[in-house]
Formats: C-alpha cells, sequence, structure tokens
C-alpha cells in the first residue's frame, strides 16, 4: 500500500469516528471510548485525526447553515441504515461496524462538503530529484528520498511533505491560498517560493521571495473529541532571505539565510560556508550509499568551506582528506571512518 492510499484509509477510519463521537445518539459507551483509545493508540492513526479535526473544526463554525445540517444528517442516517441492514437492525454500533458503515456514509455524505479530492502522492529514489508541475502552474522540486502528497479542491491547494526536502514554486491564486504541511509547522502561501528541510532533527523553512506565514498546529490526542479544543499556538510571518528553524516543544528561530547554499541542490550541488565537519558530513550521507563516520568530536568540529556534487561521496572524501589533518579508514563493518592524522 502506497502512502497516499494508508493515509486516506486512516482518514476514512477517522471520519467514521469523527461521525460516531459527534452524531450518535447517546449510545456511546465506555468500550466505545476504549475501542476508540485503541484505534488511536495503532501508529499513525493519532496523525490522521489531527489532519481530520483540522478541517472538521471549520466546519463546526458554520453547524448552523441549512446545508450543513441537511448534509449531516444524511450521511448519519445512511450510517444507521446501512448499519441495520448489516448487523439486523441491532441498535448499539461497535468497532467494526463504524468503520464500515459509517466510513460508507462519509464517504457519500459529509466528504462531499470538505474531503473533495483524492491526494495524489510523488516521492524519489535515493540520490533521484524530481520536478513536478502541477495543474495550477506550481511547481514542487524533490530533493533525495522525498514524498509529498497533493491535494487540490476549489477553494485550496493543500500539501503534506512526508519527508525529506522540496522546494515550492507556488502559482499567485489569492482565492486558493497553498500550504505545506511538514511535521507541526504549516506554511501558508499564495505566490511566493520557498524550501522546506526536514531532513534533519530540525525543520527549516526558508523564504526565497514572498511571503509566506509558519503557523504551528498542535492537536493534544486526548482532547480530540472536542473540535473546539484545537488551536493554533503561534503564527510567524517571514520574508524573503529569512528561515525558520523549528524544534518539537520550542520557541522556532528566525535567522537570515544564504539563498544559494539553500537551494544549491536543485542544482545538484551542496554549498558550506565555514561548517562543523559533523554537519557537512551529515548532508553528504544524505546522498551518499556509503555512509561517512566520524570518528570522534574533535573530528566532527573541524571547519570546512566547499562546494560538492550531491552523490560524489569520494570526490568529497578526497578533498577534506588533502585540507584538513584528517584520514579516512574502514572499520570492522566496512564503513568509511574520519579519524585524525
Amino acid at each position: 500500500m502506497t502512502q497516499a492510499k494508508d493515509l486516506s484509509r486512516r482518514l476514512l477510519e477517522a471520519s467514521a469516528w469523527q461521525i460516531r463521537l459527534h452524531e450518535s445518539d447517546g449510545t456511546f459507551s465506555a468500550d466505545d471510548e476504549a475501542d476508540f483509545a485503541d484505534w488511536c493508540a495503532v501508529p499513525g492513526n493519532a496523525a490522521a485525526w489531527e489532519q481530520l479535526m483540522k478541517p472538521w473544526s471549520l466546519i463546526g463554525e458554520h453547524a448552523s447553515l441549512p446545508q450543513m445540517i441537511a448534509r449531516r444528517q444524511t450521511a448519519l442516517t445512511y450510517a444507521k441504515n446501512a448499519n441495520a441492514r448489516l448487523h439486523g437492525g441491532r441498535r448499539h454500533w461497535h468497532r467494526r461496524q463504524v468503520l464500515g458503515a459509517s466510513a460508507a456514509a462519509v464517504a457519500l455524505g459529509v466528504a462531499g462538503y470538505y474531503w473533495i479530492s483524492l491526494p495524489e502522492e510523488y516521492s524519489t529514489g535515493f540520490g533521484e530529484r524530481r520536478v513536478i508541475r502541477l495543474s495550477d502552474g506550481s511547481i514542487v522540486s524533490l530533493d533525495s528520498a522525498s514524498a509529498v502528497i497533493v491535494r487540490y479542491t476549489r477553494d485550496e491547494r493543500r500539501l503534506h511533505l512526508l519527508q525529506g526536502q522540496a522546494r515550492f514554486d507556488v502559482a499567485h491564486d489569492v482565492e486558493r491560498p497553498f500550504s505545506v504541511t511538514a511535521r507541526q509547522e504549516k506554511i501558508i502561501a499564495t505566490g511566493t517560493a520557498f524550501n522546506v528541510d526536514m531532513t534533519g532533527k530540525k525543520l527549516l523553512v526558508t523564504l526565497i521571495e514572498g511571503r509566506v506565514v509558519v503557523v504551528n498546529e498542535v492537536v493534544p490526542v486526548h482532547q480530540a473529541i472536542k473540535p473546539s479544543t484545537w488551536s493554533r499556538h503561534r503564527a510567524v510571518e517571514l520574508t524573503a532571505g529569512q528561515q525558520l528553524a523549528a524544534l518539537p516543544q520550542r520557541p522556532p528561530k528566525i535567522s537570515l539565510a544564504n539563498l544559494r547554499n539553500v537551494t544549491s541542490w536543485t542544482n545538484g550541488q551542496l554549498i558550506f560556508d565555514n561548517q562543523p565537519l559533523s554537519k557537512v558530513v551529515e548532508r553528504i550521507n544524505y546522498y551518499s550509499k556509503s555512509p561517512i563516520i566520524i570518528a570522534s568530536p574533535a573530528v566532527g568540529d573541524m571547519r570546512i568551506s566547499g562546494s560538492f556534487n550531491t552523490g560524489d561521496t569520494s570526490g568529497f572524501l578526497e578533498l577534506v582528506t588533502h585540507y584538513l589533518p584528517i584520514k579516512e579508514q574502514r572499520d570492522a563493518q566496512d564503513r568509511i571512518v574520519l579519524i585524525k592524522k
């Protein structure tokens, strides 16, 4: 199963639980709560629930509209009727029934309001780069071992960077905001260019041109039954040349970035200016099938500047062993290790 299909399945299951939790007629029991908690505990399900609750919270703001009431009622009625046909008319719903009948209701009813299009997934293999032109003219450039999910609707353009690094050149459309979710950050734009790097511990968002807003979004799973508890904890606006560095549970750091260095990967190059060798090797390893090991902190703290071709491990080793007081050797696992001379 591809990541896109797996995400679609989890979102459908989450939608079924959403209908069951919010539209039940008082039949939701302690056992049902335990089943819901068990479902959330499965890896990947909690993230799908959080993703579902964000648009659902927006729907809640319009819940009193006649068309919304009609859609919700139609979905619930369909689910109950389907449940009765499948299980002999029994009144109580159980986990398997919820994930079948209610999911069908969501697909036919509530989905028509906010879940309009199925996602498209684009990915790259190890050492591969790829450029994708989307239907609106926006361009996504994917780095090595990267993956992105794209879902366009009439009102918005939503992307989810699953792993790796990507550059986004966004076609201007003020009526259809363009957003990219990466970890707990959501980058919102209308027409601009920015780079998102999630290859390391820090998530790096670098604005190349235009303006973007970076929003940190957190939905605690134990509060997921109450959509009103969802909140945006902070929003940061970036201007061209700025870079946001984010770590979980910490305030973001904003700094000026060297755009040439940040975007050099799109041309198959890596450029470093007086960087610790440990950081440089970490980046080189992202493109190398033979990872390099730093033998000691003393070696890792050495500084280096230079331009290297992605995937050219031998060329990198030749240069650093020539200009720095280090040498390479092979360990028992036949790995390349850099040690002091």
